[in-house]
């Protein structure tokens, strides 16, 4: 089973499906197949497995779908935590009002601390493996996170969202 799973994501990915192509491989073809409606079946040929032409357009109306649900839903997820932030603000506690500000100088500090720490101080080799683990857990994460949420997404997804608010 395991080839055709393979197969299967392959010829996703060539076909330029790489979001249904996770899905298969992180939900399983089945959850693919009851999400979408759409039975994916494979057939063999001398170039090796591959999606039966007949079901790609299908496939790829789906997977438009598919994507669009996502984007919508990380969407209402963005509103829902500015809505909170909004009804924190409203509050009378200050420790409460500016939560956001100092978890987000917290870690900047930290950030900050650690990434001269790693790099004008001598690590011992056993820990540098370690540290560039964390320092890339900072950058990649804590980081682009703290961006995102005080100065917005990047341009594409602004302009999913601006394609699913003309719908």
């Amino acid at each position: 089973m395991l080839p055709i799973i393979a197969g299967i994501v392959t010829s996703l990915i060539q076909n330029n499906l790489p979001k249904v192509a996770d899905a298969v491989i992180n939900k399983g073809l089945d959850y693919v197949q009851d999400k979408t409606g759409i039975k994916i079946e494979t057939e063999d040929t001398p170039e090796g497995i591959r999606i039966q032409a007949e079901n790609l357009k299908e496939i790829e109306a789906a997977a438009q779908k598919y994507e669009e649900f996502m984007t919508e839903e990380a969407n209402k997820n963005t509103a829902n935590a500015r809505a909170m932030q909004e009804a924190a603000l409203k509050q009378d506690d200050t420790f409460s009002k500016r939560y956001v500000y100092y978890l987000a100088s917290f870690w900047s500090a930290v950030t900050t601390v650690y990434l001269f720490c790693v790099t004008f101080i001598t690590l011992p080799e056993s820990g540098v493996r370690f540290a560039d683990a964390a320092q890339g857990f900072l950058l990649g994460t804590v980081v682009a996170t703290l961006m995102n949420y005080f100065f917005g997404s990047t341009l594409n997804s602004q302009k999913k969202t601006e394609l699913l608010a003309k719908k």
